[in-house]
């Protein structure tokens, strides 16, 4: 009888192993070929959505880029010409302040009414 308990003590593993690989069980366990199959369409589903964050995000970053580029440029457009009036002002100014004059006075009116 020996036998007969190898037999079945082998049947029930090999009950076992075909439950989990592939034979659905009563108990409601789900069969890892089922589960595997379940895991691969969640699998590409994921793909997809990361693969259009990703295109998104490209998108989104070149404007971002453009965008700073643009700021970039306006920002040195801006500053050459707060160097000219800089220039502007220090070619106005007297070399001693003890010098300041009617053409200081008249350089400065000139430049408020610019700037206005």
């Amino acid at each position: 009888m020996v036998g007969g308990t190898t037999n079945e003590a082998l049947k029930d593993r090999v009950t076992c192993l075909e439950n989990f690989v592939g034979v659905l069980d009563s108990d409601g366990a789900i069969a890892l070929s089922v589960q595997t199959e379940q895991h691969t369409i969640e699998l590409v589903d994921l793909r997809k959505i990361i693969d259009d964050f990703m295109t998104k995000m490209s998108a989104k970053i070149t404007i971002i880029i453009e965008d700073v580029v643009s700021l970039e440029n306006v920002v040195k457009i801006n500053l050459k010409c707060l160097e000219d009036d800089v220039a502007f002002v220090k070619n106005s100014v007297p070399a001693h302040f003890g010098a300041i004059g009617e053409e200081y006075v008249a350089a400065l009116s000139t430049l408020q009414t610019d700037l206005l």
